[in-house]
């Protein structure tokens, strides 16, 4: 009869990989995926600033698109994601404990990597594509004022 080391025998079940995803664990699952929905809202941000006060382009999200084009303020843009991030991941945190608000977490952060594909892919073709219906560009005019060059810090939101 062949003896089996004891490593094998007395290993603890809450050591090993599959531990993470057992019902007592669940709130940290939560929680990382909390930090993950946070991290790729700000870089969705971050992107979509970037796109808008450079080369432009057209904004998907329709309150967005009405914030940016009415109010002239990437500020407004980011208090508005701000708060609306900041809803869900209360939500999602009060619902860290149950196998709905758990669900809800992963959907959330799919739909973020998703997102965050979109932008990878756009990023890379967004050379060659023709400028979209709608696009908007943040601009920084110049104004002269008693022959002296001023830049007002005022964005211009032009519609093309």
């Amino acid at each position: 009869m062949e003896s089996v080391p004891a490593f094998f025998m007395k290993m603890p079940k809450d050591t090993t990989f599959f531990a993470f995803f057992s019902e007592g664990n669940r709130s940290k699952r939560v929680l990382w995926l909390l930090f993950g929905i946070i991290g790729l809202s700000l870089a969705d941000l971050v992107l979509t600033t970037m796109y808008l006060t450079s080369v432009g382009m057209a904004e998907g999200n329709p309150i967005a698109a009405w914030l940016i084009t009415r109010t002239k303020s990437m500020w407004v843009l980011a208090l508005y994601k701000g708060v609306t991030v900041a809803t869900c991941v209360s939500l999602l945190y009060y619902m860290r404990k149950t196998s709905r608000g758990e669900m809800a977490a992963w959907c959330s952060m799919l739909i973020l990597t998703a997102l965050s594909i979109w932008w990878n892919q756009y990023a890379l073709y967004q050379p060659q594509l023709p400028a979209p219906e709608g696009q908007i560009v943040m601009i920084q005019e110049d104004h002269s004022i008693n022959g002296t060059t001023r830049n007002t810090q005022e964005p211009t939101t032009l519609l093309q």
